[in-house]
């Protein structure tokens, strides 16, 4: 694979890619190139230790940061030597023919594709129909931590907040290993983790985590509501030799019998010169985008920005640097909350307002052929012909 692809791939600071061969588009501007800077009485962190440049990353309206947003925030791995002394003797076990659990192969599969998960996200993949206050997510986590499969983390940062951060969760080299025996995935270095003990607020940064467990809020939300059919982490989308780009995400959803459509998913997260970012990255998605044929562009873009007072200037970057690209937008806080009438949203520019935009097939009671539904017609005849 060619290496301006591999550097690219491995950035998941979602706005920060290198750009391809060809030139960006540059256009002049209506907005500030620079951060707009927040007032000082509109910190929110005001009890907490705050770095200079806060003011240039909080939201306009002085809210705090996303659940997967802070831009201070590092990797804190939760008990890092749990379960990992046991890895090799699973894998083995694995190897040697013992019994994979139906929830393992899920475990494994959804990691190794989707990267890291927090236990809700696991949960609504591995035990659908869960109900509050039952522990067989729980301790199916545990036990997969004791076998060295999986380590957890969450994060620390400097900002003081009443939210309680979830633990997140992802593959270990085991795990890894298991994923190419099991699925035939060789997985890169990134995808994995072997975890050790920081000094406080020493660990990497929590950004390129926070791209994926702000993604997989929405792929594990289509699965719950039982539309997703397809997705694809970090795709290559090239148009030539020259000119790609990669979204965070790529997905295919089912609205009815025979009616599919296609998505991409961005990721916005502050940090230093995002504007500039941010443009360069329109403009490079735009040049992708047109260049595609019109079966293969995506239905709309998913924009998750980490709060909705951020979106109206990145409506306005997109509306000077990709306005052919149908764009919707979504937030951190709102795809927690689960999909509904609001988890969506448009902006106009012109009249200054932000409205929902309902995405009616995706809300849970919409009437249409679903993906399970899908998935049963696609199974082995039984009269297909087999071995006596």
């Amino acid at each position: 694979m060619d290496e301006s692809i591999l550097m690219a791939q491995g950035n998941f600071t979602s706005f920060e890619e290198m750009s391809p061969k060809g030139g960006t588009g540059e256009r002049e501007t209506s907005f500030p190139r620079s951060s707009p800077m927040v007032p000082e009485h509109l910190n929110p962190y005001t009890d907490s230790v705050c770095r200079s440049d806060i003011y240039e990353l909080l939201l306009p309206d002085g809210t705090r940061f996303g659940m997967f947003s802070d831009p201070y925030a590092t990797i804190e791995y939760h008990d890092p030597k749990f379960g990992l002394q046991n890895g090799r003797y699973w894998l083995d076990a694995q190897v040697n023919g013992a019994d994979v659990s139906k929830n393992d192969l899920k475990l494994v599969d959804v990691l190794s594709t989707n990267r890291t998960m927090t236990r809700k996200q696991l949960e609504r993949v591995i035990f659908p129909g869960l109900q509050p206050g039952e522990r067989s997510g729980v301790d199916f986590i545990k036990r997969c931590r004791s076998r060295g499969i999986i380590c957890a983390y969450r994060w620390s940062t400097p900002l003081k907040d009443e939210r309680k951060k979830p633990l997140a969760y992802i593959l270990t080299k085991v795990g890894a290993d298991a994923a190419e025996i099991l699925f035939h995935r060789k997985l890169n270095e990134e995808q994995w983790a072997r975890p050790v003990e920081y000094s406080p607020g020493q660990g990497p940064d929590m950004t390129p985590y926070f791209v994926d467990l702000v993604a997989n809020e929405l792929y594990t939300d289509l699965v719950r509501i039982d539309r997703l059919i397809s997705w694809q982490r970090r795709p290559v989308i090239r148009v030539d030799q020259n000119v790609f780009h990669i979204p965070v995400a790529s997905f295919e959803v089912i609205r009815d019998r025979n009616d599919f459509l296609q998505f991409w998913v961005e990721v916005f997260r502050p940090s230093k010169d995002f504007i500039r970012k941010t443009a360069e990255r329109f403009a490079r998605l735009r040049q992708v985008y047109l260049k595609l044929p019109d079966h293969k562009r995506p239905a709309r873009i998913m924009l998750i920005a980490d709060g909705d007072s951020r979106i109206p200037l990145l409506s306005r970057i997109a509306e000077q640097y990709m306005p052919e690209v149908p764009l919707r937008f979504t937030t951190d806080e709102r795809l927690l909350a689960g999909m509904s009438r609001d988890t969506f949203l448009e902006y106009n520019n012109s009249e200054k307002k932000m409205t929902a935009s309902t995405i009616k097939f995706l809300l849970e009671d919409a009437p249409g052929m679903r993906a399970s539904e899908y998935f049963s017609e696609s199974r082995v005849n039984d009269h297909d012909d087999f071995e006596d």
